[in-house]
């Protein structure tokens, strides 16, 4: 199985690797080209073993520039004999080989323009003087000349093809690439908002937690205090707020049985003190109106088209609670700025009178909930009885 991409590797070794399937049988392949990492010529030859085809890099001597007078023509191909090329390649294991020895071979060269130095990268394919390579087994046949250009066209064809659905790859793999890192970066500062949301949200139970026992440590005639496990606890709780003034009155309640007989004034509210599920064992029926009770539908069979409508009134809600557990006044500014993108009056303003029809028949649809900006904070009374607001202007 394939661990790489083909594109991930250098272009001559790509094309190298392609020429046993284009050329069934072919004895070697040498390919010269410049390397920009190592910043000279550099040669591999893919040599026809027993078994396999084996790859071998080679160092280039070229001390004569023979070499580069080959780079410098811009034929596409042509075909030469070994004696036409008089320059050697040593194996980097030290086994000198001329790979331009076998007169009885026909060498084709194809050329390929190197984006990094302006010069032609090298291929010599050796071949037979029978067509082979080529599926045609008669040994009486031999390669004409017509057959030479024929074979040289179509060769270079395939290798530009080769080379430009690699480059497209490579360049199509690379946007991509971008695209992933980009969406990456967008979810990680989408988690991030989400953190910080939730951070926002864990202080805005804890302060109103503090408010409950504000109330009740007047009722109470204690002065009952968190400890930090406590509040460890509570910025954990993920269930319905509405639900935190009986879990902190059953643990003040908790906390001062223990000092029913001395005249201490300050109880600490321990973590232990805390009973989240304790209004799970209720049936129902005692904890929540049934349907039939208060015709309200799920918040899942609310039309789609009220979705934004909805989330906007549970922010506005869930901000003006937190503006209530800090002991402020109910106003715009106070209620935009705990948004978890704080926004500005004239916005829940605009927000208001866009959605002033959808609010409406939200409310009715949904009698329970958004009880404390129902009830208390001005702008969306006015939208519920703008009627006694006008008269209240004219009054």
């Amino acid at each position: 199985m394939k661990m790489s991409f083909s594109f991930s590797e250098k272009p001559v070794l790509f094309i190298l690797h392609r020429f046993p399937s284009l050329l069934p049988g072919i004895n070697r392949v040498v390919a010269i080209y410049y390397d920009k990492d190592l910043q000279k010529l550099n040669s591999y030859s893919l040599i026809k073993g027993k078994v396999e085809y084996i790859l071998e890099e080679s160092d280039v001597n070229d001390s004569g520039e023979s070499l580069q007078q080959f780079r410098k023509v811009t034929a596409p191909h042509s075909w030469i004999q070994a004696e036409d090329v008089p320059f050697e390649i040593s194996l980097k294991n030290n086994v000198q080989l001329t790979i331009f020895n076998e007169l009885n071979n026909n060498i084709l060269l194809l050329r390929q323009l190197n984006d990094y130095d302006g010069f032609q990268d090298l291929f010599f394919v050796y071949f037979s003087n029978s067509p082979s390579n080529f599926g045609i087994v008669d040994s009486n046949k031999i390669i004409t000349t017509e057959n030479k250009k024929i074979i040289g066209h179509l060769l270079k064809n395939t290798i530009d093809t080769l080379i430009s659905n690699f480059r497209e790859d490579r360049e199509l793999f690379i946007s991509l690439s971008e695209n992933n890192h980009t969406i990456i970066q967008e979810l990680n500062q989408k988690r991030r908002e989400l953190t910080d949301i939730r951070e926002k949200n864990k202080d805005g139970v804890v302060h109103l937690c503090k408010s409950y026992l504000v109330d009740l440590s007047r009722e109470y005639g204690h002065n009952f205090l968190l400890t930090d496990e406590a509040i460890s606890k509570l910025r954990d709780f993920d269930e319905d707020p509405g639900r935190l003034g009986d879990i902190l009155k059953k643990a003040v309640q908790y906390a001062q049985s223990a000092h029913l007989y001395d005249s201490t004034k300050e109880i600490m509210i321990y973590d232990y003190h805390l009973i989240f599920n304790f209004l799970k064992v209720k049936r129902q029926a005692d904890i929540a109106p049934s349907r039939e009770q208060t015709n309200e539908i799920p918040a899942s069979d609310i039309p789609v088209r009220y979705n934004k409508t909805f989330l906007f009134l549970n922010k506005l809600e869930n901000a003006a609670q937190t503006v209530k557990s800090k002991n402020l006044l109910l106003t715009s500014a106070n209620v935009g700025h705990e948004f978890p993108s704080p926004i500005t009056p004239s916005a829940i303003t605009d927000a208001l009178k866009n959605h002033q029809s959808k609010i409406n028949y939200l409310f009715k649809l949904l009698p329970t909930r958004w009880q404390v900006i129902r009830s208390e904070f001005r702008p969306v009374q006015n939208i519920l009885n703008p009627k006694a607001e006008r008269q209240k202007r004219t009054g």
